[in-house]
């Protein structure tokens, strides 16, 4: 049977599971604000080029409350360069944040870097987004790593979805429905996303039943020089194969 080889947009994922921060590639704010499963209520925007944004005197930075994130969430990312910002519960709590925390927030936005835990027990938050390029080159701090798996799920599912109904040209034509793929299916590539791994749309292949997506290691560019570029992603080898049937809405992994 023919092949047809597909492009569309790797993902790259590198996890840090000792401060819970997670590096990628192919993944925008969008996507993140769509899929993680406890959505921020209010964030302090610690770089960005948001319009509607709230002012804080007491810390400088802007924030938006739950009244504004569905602006935020629509909301050009992509084109402000540095967007960062972190989660809070109440800004009551924002008001009584010291100097020294003011600081460590004012580093982190700067150097992409933690001082101390990038987790304060004032703001309560649970994530800390950094990048300088929305969906190139984004660093996330999840308190809770499984909601990054949940954004990862997303992320891969609406390239299916682009996969599968890419040749669809006319409005009477049927969209293939693609399931959600299993948080637990893709916690076996946790050893390889600690190396840092491409989740290769751009190699995947599909055939009548089913599309197939290699997994890379050995990236051949460091992120931070991809964040300087538009080349595409490479990496070294194919350790395994993320597998729809698109038959049975069924995914699988191989090795190899």
């Amino acid at each position: 049977m023919k092949k047809e080889i597909l492009k569309q947009q790797t993902i790259y994922v590198h996890m840090d599971n000792v401060i819970n921060n997670v590096v990628t590639s192919g993944i925008t704010f969008c996507d993140f604000m769509n899929s993680v499963m406890t959505p921020p209520q209010n964030v302090l925007l610690l770089k960005h080029q948001f319009p509607e944004a709230s002012f804080n005197a007491h810390t400088s930075f802007h924030y938006s409350d739950v009244n504004d994130l569905p602006e935020l969430k629509k909301a050009p990312v992509s084109q402000y360069a540095d967007f960062c910002w972190v989660d809070f519960e109440d800004i009551d709590l924002v008001n009584q944040l010291t100097a020294q925390e003011v600081a460590e927030l004012l580093y982190l936005a700067h150097t992409g870097r933690h001082l101390r835990s990038p987790f304060y027990y004032k703001l309560q938050n649970n994530f800390v987004y950094l990048t300088k390029d929305d969906g190139r080159y984004n660093k996330v701090y999840y308190r809770n790593l499984d909601q990054f798996y949940h954004v990862l799920g997303y992320a891969i599912w609406k390239n299916m979805m682009q996969m599968t109904t890419e040749k669809i040209v006319l409005p009477f034509m049927k969209r293939k429905k693609i399931a959600d793929i299993p948080v637990d299916l893709l916690k076996k590539f946790a050893t390889y996303f600690r190396e840092g791994a491409c989740i290769s749309f751009d190699d995947a292949v599909k055939t009548r039943n089913q599309i197939e997506v290699p997994i890379g290691l050995n990236l051949k560019d460091d992120m931070q020089e991809l964040l300087r570029s538009s080349d595409l992603i490479e990496y070294g080898h194919v350790v395994a194969h993320l597998i729809y049937d698109m038959k049975q809405n069924e995914w699988s992994v191989i090795d190899g």
